[in-house]
């Protein structure tokens, strides 16, 4: 069984003065380099799924145009669904910049409690990441909207004021 570089080795590769690449270091270690691993990057998603080998004599898009595409296509779905979000919570909210799925689930749930106060941990579960982490989005949702619509409630947590 192959054993895998660790983070620690990765560091010496780095800070070494060898201009070696870091399979050639893996290599001289006697290790292997982890090919998989998870990314939330658009462009590497997409990449992903687009790994399938074709074999027709068409001239193919290179990979820079169809990842441009498919990122473009996800920039439209997402601005679609922010406006099925404001048809259904029938509030007119203008948008500096258009929000990622996340920071649309996390105004849906705002949107769906209107008359409640939700709290940071609700929405952690709701997006399944630890609480720390939620505030980022609820600070996203304030740039990248126009308009004041959150408030910090009393006793913790957000409410909206539209």
């Amino acid at each position: 069984m192959a054993e895998y570089l660790n983070k620690e080795e990765i560091r010496q590769w780095r800070s070494s003065l060898e201009k070696i690449t870091l399979e050639e270091f893996a290599r001289k270690l006697g290790k292997t380099i982890k090919e998989e691993k998870e990314t939330y990057d658009i462009v590497d998603m997409v990449m992903k799924n687009q790994s399938g080998v074709t074999t027709s004599r068409i001239p193919q898009k290179s990979t820079k145009e169809a990842a441009r595409e498919n990122v473009l296509s996800v920039a439209k779905k997402s601005i679609e669904l922010q406006e099925k979000l404001m048809e259904k919570a029938s509030i007119s909210l203008t948008y500096k910049k258009p929000l990622t799925e996340r920071e649309q689930v996390v105004l849906g749930v705002f949107l769906d409690n209107r008359d409640k106060i939700v709290y940071a941990r609700d929405l952690a579960k709701t997006l399944d990441l630890p609480t720390d982490y939620v505030y980022k989005y609820i600070k996203n949702l304030r740039t990248k909207i126009e308009q004041d619509f959150l408030e910090n409630a009393d006793k913790g947590g957000y409410r909206i004021t539209l």
